[in-house]
């Protein structure tokens, strides 16, 4: 059952989305095969995030992963504003 992890983070200079990319291309070298993650622009300092997982388990896996990025983010001034984390339960598209 897929499983979501939505952030928005806050950060203390205008977001460069060039190395946002590289950073984000990089990091999902690594990560499992059946993952996604979408950022978007809030304002010019604020980025929201869409990621999602193929399963819970998959998640936990990669929690490590994740704590250290967000680690690196934090150090470079850039702060999580929240996070919401759930499975999938209904799904559409057009």
């Amino acid at each position: 059952m897929t499983y979501v992890v939505n952030t928005a983070w806050k950060h203390s200079n205008p977001i460069d989305w060039e190395t946002m990319q590289k950073g984000l291309d990089e990091a999902l070298r690594k990560a499992d095969p059946n993952c996604s993650v979408q950022w978007f622009e809030i304002d010019e300092m604020t980025h929201g995030s869409v990621a999602t997982f193929p399963s819970k388990e998959v998640f936990e896996s990669m929690r490590a992963r994740r704590e250290s990025h967000r680690k690196e983010a934090n150090d470079e001034g850039i702060k999580m504003i929240y996070e919401v984390v759930g499975h999938i339960k209904a799904e559409g598209s057009s």
